[in-house]
């Protein structure tokens, strides 16, 4: 039914999550992979040792730094099921609101699905002073007629919420259609709303949002350090130029099969 994919290099945060993850795939009838992508291998172990037999663990050994879209691709490389959620290690998630997407997406073609928003678990955890609240609206219209538009908004500070743009449900034959997740795009920010925009634009897919879920509150070095990069918002922005120049040359592949051919060999172990 549904394969789980969690990628990790180095947080804490697993601990958190991994109950709600497990339980959702016992619901489902599913799985939980960890990618471990050049972290610590005791500390993985450490956090999924009391779900031993529910989570299997991906291992890379020596990587210099965290990159998710390659560590995405590398999961979905081993997952057994039909299915596939995309899901940050730091999220607490509710069962049923997952088992409920993936029954929508066993019931409509063509769509994909992510969840509408997470909430903090400590409310305005990035420190806001005066600016309770702030995001973006993208709006891409390309030549065929299809059109995107995604609307991204950092942690509401009275509230504690924020749109949820990685946390991806889409069934494998659609996610290999697009190549999966596109490894060119390196760094911390973009990597998310270029598959959904990939996914839309290429893909034709539409996209269903619902459910919510908790996320692990924690700071700007924690989500970037493991990264090349020391500012996120000039890392979102420069991968987001680099994803707009290939959708204007009608390229709207990821990097599927070269990451596995390349990663392949690099592998330590798979539990």
């Amino acid at each position: 039914m549904l394969s789980i994919i969690v990628t990790w290099r180095n947080r804490e945060e697993l601990r958190g999550a991994l109950p709600g993850l497990v339980e959702t795939a016992r619901r489902v009838g599913g799985e939980v992979i960890v990618v471990n992508f050049g972290g610590d291998a005791e500390a993985v172990a450490r956090q999924t040792d009391t779900y031993r037999d529910a989570v299997r663990v991906v291992e890379l050994r020596e990587q210099p730094y965290f990159h998710k879209t390659r560590a995405q691709n590398l999961g979905a490389h081993f997952a057994r099921h039909d299915t596939l959620f995309f899901c940050d290690c730091d999220i607490i998630v509710e069962p049923a609101s997952i088992d409920a997407l993936v029954a929508r997406l066993g019931a409509e073609p063509g769509r994909f699905a992510t969840l509408k928003g997470v909430r903090e678990t400590e409310r305005n955890s990035r420190q806001a002073k005066n600016v309770v609240r702030f995001g973006y609206r993208l709006d891409v219209k390309i030549r065929n007629g299809r059109e995107l538009a995604i609307v991204d908004n950092e942690e509401d500070a009275q509230d504690g919420t924020r749109q949820a743009p990685g946390l991806l449900l889409v069934r494998r034959d659609d996610f290999l259609a697009v190549n999966g997740y596109n490894g060119r795009l390196h760094g911390w920010g973009w990597e998310d709303q270029d598959m959904i925009s990939r996914l839309t634009l290429g893909a034709g897919l539409t996209r269903i949002q619902e459910g919510h879920a908790l996320h692990i509150s924690h700071d700007d070095h924690a989500r970037i350090s493991q990264y090349p990069v020391t500012n996120r918002w000039e890392s979102r922005d420069r991968m987001f130029r680099q994803a707009l120049a290939f959708y204007d040359d009608d390229d709207f592949l990821g990097t599927f099969t070269q990451d596995i051919e390349q990663l392949s060999g690099e592998l330590v172990a798979v539990a």
